[in-house]
C-alpha cells in the first residue's frame, strides 16, 4: 500500500497474530457454545433422536476487557495478558450467512478470561426456546430444555459471525 516503506504500512493493523489469535479463540468458543444450539423442532420428536443443523451465528457486540479496567469496543493493540478477558453477544438464525431466516432462532453470549498462560478459559450460555445449555470449555456442563448433547461438525469463521454445522441429540 505505501510500497514497502518502513512504518508506513497498514499490514500490521489488518493482519496481526493477536487479533487472529482472539478472533479465532471467538470463532472456536462460539462455535463450542453452538454445538447444542439450533432448529426449533417440533416436540413430537423422538427422544435421542439426532438432527444435524446449520446456523448463521451473527456477532451483535464484542467488549474487551484488560487486567487494568480499561474497556474497548475491539481486540487490543498487543497480545492478551493475563487477566484480560472478552465478551460475545450473538444472535442465532437458521441456516448460513448467505442464506439463513429473517429472524432469530437463539441467542448466545461468551465470556473468556485469559490465564497467566494466555489461554482463555471460557463459559458460554445459549438460549434455544425454552432452552438453556451451559458450557466451560468445550464442556456442556448444564442443561435444561430439550438438548441433550450436541458435536460440532464444521465451524467456519464468515463475515460479521460463523457459519456452523451442529448434530444435536434429544433428551
Amino acid at each position: 500500500m505505501c510500497r514497502g516503506r518502513p512504518g508506513h504500512s497498514v499490514a500490521f493493523m489488518t493482519n496481526t497474530t493477536h487479533t487472529r489469535t482472539i478472533r479465532t479463540i471467538a470463532g472456536v468458543a462460539v462455535a463450542t457454545l453452538l454445538c447444542v444450539l439450533t432448529m426449533s423442532a417440533s416436540s413430537a420428536q423422538a427422544a435421542g433422536k439426532t438432527d444435524t443443523v446449520k446456523v448463521f451465528s451473527k456477532q451483535i457486540s464484542f467488549t474487551y476487557t484488560a487486567a487494568d479496567g480499561t474497556v474497548t469496543q475491539g481486540p487490543p493493540a498487543g497480545p492478551p495478558a493475563a487477566g484480560d478477558a472478552f465478551e460475545i453477544d450473538s444472535l442465532d438464525y437458521r441456516g448460513t450467512h448467505k442464506k439463513h431466516s429473517k429472524r432469530p432462532i437463539g441467542a448466545d453470549y461468551l465470556h473468556c478470561i485469559f490465564n497467566a498462560a494466555g489461554e482463555p478459559d471460557c463459559t458460554g450460555y445459549v438460549a434455544l426456546g425454552s432452552s438453556l445449555l451451559r458450557f466451560r470449555g468445550m464442556e456442556l456442563i448444564g442443561a435444561i430444555g430439550r438438548w441433550k448433547s450436541g458435536e460440532l461438525v464444521i465451524n467456519t469463521e464468515v463475515a460479521g459471525g460463523s457459519d456452523i454445522v451442529v448434530k444435536l441429540r434429544r433428551r
